[in-house]
C-alpha cells in the first residue's frame, strides 16, 4: 500500500483509474490490467463526481490502473480535472525504466504534473526492470521503492474463501477509496476482497461516510 507523503494528513485518499491497460499480465493482479484490456473510465461521469468532492478532506489523489506508462494522453485528462495544490501520485509496474526513450516521457509526464510516485518491486515485476535504473531514479526524484506486495485474493489472485483480518478496523491513515472503470467506488483500506461502497453516480460525501463507517457496509465486518 502506498503511504503518501504529507506534512499532516487529512481524511481520504481518493483515486481514480482511467484505464486497466497494462505493459504486463500478471499472475497476481488483483485487476486484471493487461496490455488487451481495453475497460476505461468514462470521464463525464467522473466530471460530474468531482463536482461533489469537498477537496479540504483530500490527502492526495491517485492515478493508476493499469498502467499509466501506456496512455498519458488519457490519464492527463483525468489529472486536469484535479486543482493544481492536490497532492498527487501514480503506482507504476516500472517496465518503461529498460527503455531510454519510455524513461525519459515517463519522467517527463511526473514531472509536469509533480506527481508522487510508487514503483512496485513484486517478484512479478522486477524481470520486466531495469533494477539499477530504478534505484538511481528513486534517488534523484525521491521516487518510493516499494517492498514486496502482499497478494490480494482478488483479480487473477482470487478465492472463492478468504479470512478477514479486519485490519481495515484499526488503520490509522487516511481511508482509501478508488473509481475503478467499471464506475464503481471501492474501499481499499482492506487485505482482503475490496468492497464495493458506492458508484460514481452518487455524492463523494455520502460514499466517504460509508468508508468511514465500513462495518456497517462491509457483510465480512457484521
Amino acid at each position: 500500500m502506498a503511504r503518501i507523503k504529507v506534512k499532516k494528513e487529512k481524511l481520504v485518499d481518493f483515486s481514480f483509474m482511467p484505464s486497466l491497460k497494462c505493459t504486463l499480465a500478471c499472475a497476481h493482479c488483483m485487476y486484471e490490467a493487461a496490455p488487451e484490456n481495453k475497460i476505461v473510465l468514462d470521464i463525464e461521469k467522473t466530471k460530474k463526481f468531482i463536482t461533489t468532492i469537498d477537496f479540504s478532506k483530500i490527502n492526495a489523489m491517485g492515478f493508476y490502473g493499469g498502467e499509466i506508462s501506456t496512455d498519458y494522453k488519457r490519464y492527463q485528462s483525468f489529472i486536469d480535472l484535479i486543482p493544481k495544490n492536490v497532492i498527487k501520485f501514480t503506482i507504476t509496474n516500472g517496465a518503461w525504466s529498460t527503455n531510454k526513450k519510455k524513461i525519459k516521457e515517463f519522467i517527463t509526464f511526473v514531472r509536469k504534473n509533480k506527481l508522487q510516485v510508487f514503483i512496485s518491486k513484486t517478484k512479478f515485476h522486477k524481470p520486466f526492470q531495469n533494477s539499477a535504473v530504478l534505484r538511481e531514479l528513486a534517488k534523484k526524484y525521491n521516487f518510493t521503492l516499494k517492498d514486496e506486495d502482499q497478494i490480494i485474493p482478488m483479480g487473477r489472485a482470487r478465492k472463492k474463501k478468504w479470512t478477514c483480518s479486519k485490519k481495515c478496523l484499526t488503520y490509522a491513515g487516511p481511508t482509501r477509496l478508488t473509481l475503478n472503470p467499471r464506475g464503481e467506488i471501492m474501499f481499499c483500506n482492506c487485505d482482503g476482497v475490496y468492497p464495493i461502497i458506492g458508484t460514481a453516480n452518487e455524492n463523494f460525501s455520502m460514499v466517504v461516510e460509508r468508508g468511514l463507517n465500513i462495518k456497517n457496509f462491509c457483510e465480512k465486518l457484521r
